[in-house]
């Protein structure tokens, strides 16, 4: 689900599957943080770079605190002589002139064009220290960044859980980290399992699987002498917020408060439904493609499930099979992970567990959010924990989506999109009072 969240582009910046292509040229000029501004029709970001390394080594880091993203990797990076290309994401295409101490040139991002400018700088030193770690759920590796203050004593902290697919430790979650670290808060973002440099795969995983891999990090971080054990949590968005719950019932001694961001309160199949309901009545399809549309997916769900069996879903397809809704839907083949994959998470009732969670929780929504339906899944959290009389603060962020951040509407003008305003601080700020509450 977590969403998410891409950084220049909602869908761009989803890292790119194939490894980074790297040319040299004048790296001597090259290496070092660079900041600036990316500008599109008269309206600036302001970014920075940084590119380390060197020959087959190099590579290339991208930071936007306007929009959450911090040490995002580049997916390509060439320098031959004083000319510069790189590429952020999949669609987001830099090509610069380099000089002694700037760098200018184009960018384009699906067809948009702008202009940036970069100039070397020296970045300002880290009030924490920012070390790599690796930590162990049974056969599987992970390995992520713990971000620790440098000031004496034993702090409090925070695991940050991923989102849907997979997600790694660099972008929004290295920038959360960042500033729980600066407020005193330890924070622990790590590579999914088979993304990035941790191993097994979540495309064969439950979400217990991911819940125990949450539950080795806050070990990890319970063994060191400068954390207090009984004062670490979870942050989870989207699919992080399943995940979270189901930790805090597997090991309710060790998890001291969660932060819950868009998830999905009841079956994880119904969430998919209403998401792909939304997505089709925006594909400008007719009502009858879209009543057809929907018909087909929601067999395509109760097949995934393991509740119908795929020739139900053959037979409903093959008169269909060149209509333009039906190539849109874009149904798994038969040998997709997918059909392995979802019984193990379709069928999940998140409710059965918030049910018994006993931390304090902290829940928030986008206003906007067009994957969960906003009021009903507050509603049924709530309840949920009323119900085991939990401690809870349910947020709503004003024109959030449900990466939580602020986007132009359809047709107005232009503006670079942004993280919510002030949201960070407030879940920063959250998790200091739970934790000087039980200190």
């Amino acid at each position: 689900m977590s969403p998410t969240a891409s950084f220049l582009g909602v869908a761009a910046l989803i890292l790119s599957s194939t490894l980074p292509h790297f040319a040299f040229g004048s790296e001597a000029e090259f290496i070092g943080h660079w900041e600036g501004t990316m500008v599109r029709e008269g309206v600036p970001l302001q970014v920075s770079f940084d590119f380390q390394g060197s020959g087959p080594h190099l590579s290339g880091t991208f930071t936007s605190l306007t929009q959450k993203a911090m040490d995002y990797p580049l997916t390509a990076l060439a320098v031959h002589g004083d000319a510069v290309h790189f590429v952020l994401g999949d669609s987001m295409v830099f090509n610069g002139t380099l000089g002694a101490t700037q760098i200018t040139g184009t960018f384009t991002d699906d067809g948009a064009k702008g202009d940036f400018g970069l100039r070397r700088t020296v970045a300002n030193p880290m009030p924490y220290a920012a070390v790599d770690v690796r930590f162990r759920n049974g056969p599987v590796t992970l390995s992520g960044i713990l971000c620790i203050p440098r000031s004496p004593g034993r702090h409090p902290a925070v695991v940050l859980l991923q989102g849907s697919g997979g997600e790694t430790r660099w972008g929004t979650n290295r920038f959360i980290a960042d500033r729980f670290a600066r407020a005193g808060i330890a924070a622990l973002a790590y590579d999914k399992r088979g993304s990035g440099a941790s191993t097994g795969d979540w495309k064969m995983s439950s979400y217990d699987d991911l819940a125990n891999d949450a539950i080795a990090g806050i070990d990890l971080l319970a063994s060191r002498s400068d954390i207090d054990a009984k004062r670490i949590g979870l942050h989870g968005h989207s699919e992080g917020g399943i995940v979270a719950p189901i930790a805090a019932v597997h090991a309710p001694s060790k998890i001291a408060f969660i932060v819950v961001e868009d998830t999905v309160a009841g079956f994880v199949r119904d969430q998919d439904v209403y998401r792909v309901s939304h997505q089709i009545r925006q594909a400008g399809l007719t009502d009858a493609q879209v009543e057809r549309a929907l018909d087909l997916y929601k067999l395509m769900i109760e097949v995934l499930r393991g509740a119908k069996p795929y020739g139900e879903l053959e037979t409903a397809s093959q008169p269909v099979r060149n209509e333009d809704w039906y190539q849109w839907l874009a149904i798994p083949p038969k040998d997709s992970y997918l059909w392995t994959w979802y019984p193990k998470v379709g069928n999940l009732d998140t409710l059965v567990f918030w049910k018994q969670v006993h931390a304090p929780v902290l829940l928030i929504y986008g206003e906007r959010d067009q994957l969960e339906p906003v009021d009903e899944s507050v509603a049924k959290i709530e309840a949920a924990l009323d119900g085991v009389k939990t401690p809870y603060t349910a947020v709503i962020v004003p024109n959030a989506q449900h990466n939580l951040t602020v986007q132009p509407e359809p047709g107005a003008p232009f503006f670079w999109w942004k993280a919510a305003p002030g949201l960070v601080d407030l879940v920063v700020a959250w998790v200091q009072q739970r934790t000087a509450e039980s200190h």
